[in-house]
């Protein structure tokens, strides 16, 4: 009767969610959980049966994937936005000096043409170890698909270009021990926003790493439109990636276009096939990326 009387109570907050402005919100702490679903244990452990067999075999196939084990492909995409661009690198650069402690990094730029004088002010920070310059906008699907497909690392750290890293310790190390001991987690959520409360959203108990870094599992919705892959602020397997396929070639069309746009593209079309597989993490206390919000639209969405 309880579990009966719980659906229909989440069903009611679906149809009726909060008004309020999420993009501006950050994480409470603890998290202000609001209207999500709280999933129960056995729920959770239903999810999880459907899909750590396949996950383990997926991760456990060498020939599915070449990479470096171990490696982290740190990836960010830009387009024409330097004083955004300027700040993520005057925070990224002492956090990954000076506090991260994890070194088998590489460091990527995928620049959708931004011009040669923003590259020049970008490599004078000697942040990237790399830097791949787009002369023409491929938009969000297409600089992502290229990219995703010739880095070498097992897991790709990706975040945009109008981010901030503040976090007072290190973080790669716990998410690696996250996916070492969690094979059915392909992706890890690591932006302060404090969109937890969302009616859709579907949270587990919290569960715990050998080393004690506790964590929430996300879940895709019930109705399966939205999902827990995310476009900025992750770190996931690259295998998971190759494994659900790669992103679909697509046209670049404004971001007024709802269906099209590479942004629906990429967190509706491509997540709701990836969500089949894989779920997502959530660290407790470990929210390294923080978006601002106080940006212009990129120029890229034009």
């Amino acid at each position: 009767m309880f579990e009966i009387l719980h659906k229909v109570v989440n069903e009611l907050k679906f149809r009726n969610p909060p008004s309020r402005d999420w993009k501006l919100e950050r994480q409470t702490n603890p998290p202000t959980f609001g209207w999500a679903q709280r999933v129960s244990q056995n729920e959770l452990e239903t999810e999880i049966q459907k899909r750590r067999d396949d996950c383990l075999k997926i991760i456990q196939n060498t020939n599915i994937e070449n990479f470096v084990p171990g490696k982290v492909s740190l990836v960010v995409l830009s387009c024409r936005r330097w004083w955004t661009f300027k700040r993520l690198l005057k925070t990224a650069t002492p956090y990954f000096k000076n506090i991260e402690t994890y070194s088998n990094i590489e460091k990527i730029l995928v620049d959708n043409d931004s011009g040669p004088e923003m590259i020049e002010n970008v490599k004078e920070y000697k942040f990237f170890d790399k830097i791949i310059q787009h002369e023409t906008n491929l938009g969000m699907v297409g600089a992502l698909k290229d990219i995703f497909s010739k880095v070498d690392g097992e897991y790709i750290l990706f975040f945009e270009d109008d981010f901030v890293v503040d976090h007072p310790t290190p973080f790669i190390n716990k998410c690696m021990d996250i996916f070492n001991e969690y094979p059915e987690i392909g992706i890890i959520r690591l932006k302060n926003q404090n969109n937890w409360w969302k009616p859709f959203r579907r949270i587990s108990p919290l569960r715990k790493t050998s080393k004690g870094d506790e964590f929430w599992t996300w879940l895709p919705s019930r109705n399966g439109e939205y999902n827990v892959w995310a476009a900025g602020s992750v770190m996931f397997r690259r295998v998971s990636y190759t494994s659900t396929g790669e992103l679909e070639d697509a046209p670049h069309v404004k971001r007024t276009n709802k269906k099209l746009n590479h942004a629906h593209l990429y967190e509706n079309v491509y997540g709701k096939r990836y969500n089949k597989k894989w779920l997502a993490a959530k660290i407790k206390n470990c929210c390294p990326f923080i978006q601002p919000n106080d940006n212009q639209q990129s120029p890229g969405w034009e």
